[in-house]
């Protein structure tokens, strides 16, 4: 398992357990983080995982993650998200890390951006 396989595993614990506050294991400093494209960045570790604040109102049936591309440091994944009761999401992360398997750019896109 690569560097960027574990950061996303450890990107879908987050999301599952609910745990945004552990996002700043995963995140480095400085950072350059796109919610979407449609966004300014975030460039504060703090400010995203505020933005994360909003999982723990999700009802969250399932997350998968599919690693498309990687070598070893950056990597490009598919990933799918439900919500009971609500339709799925699919989307994509870019992620770039650095030596120590820290996110330090971060691009997310998915389906209803583009509606």
């Amino acid at each position: 398992m690569d560097a960027v396989e574990k950061w996303l595993e450890e990107m879908k614990s987050i999301w599952l357990e609910k745990r945004p506050g552990d996002m700043r294991s995963i995140l480095a400093d400085p950072l350059e983080y796109y919610e979407t494209p449609f966004m300014p960045p975030l460039t504060s570790i703090d400010d995203v995982i505020l933005e994360w604040q909003e999982i723990h109102n999700q009802d969250i049936d399932h997350v998968n993650m599919d690693l498309l591309h990687s070598d070893g440091m950056t990597g490009f994944a598919q990933w799918t998200f439900k919500q009971n009761n609500e339709p799925l999401h699919v989307g994509a992360y870019f992620i770039k890390l650095n030596n120590e398997g820290k996110c330090t750019h971060f691009r997310q896109w998915w389906n209803t951006d583009l509606c």
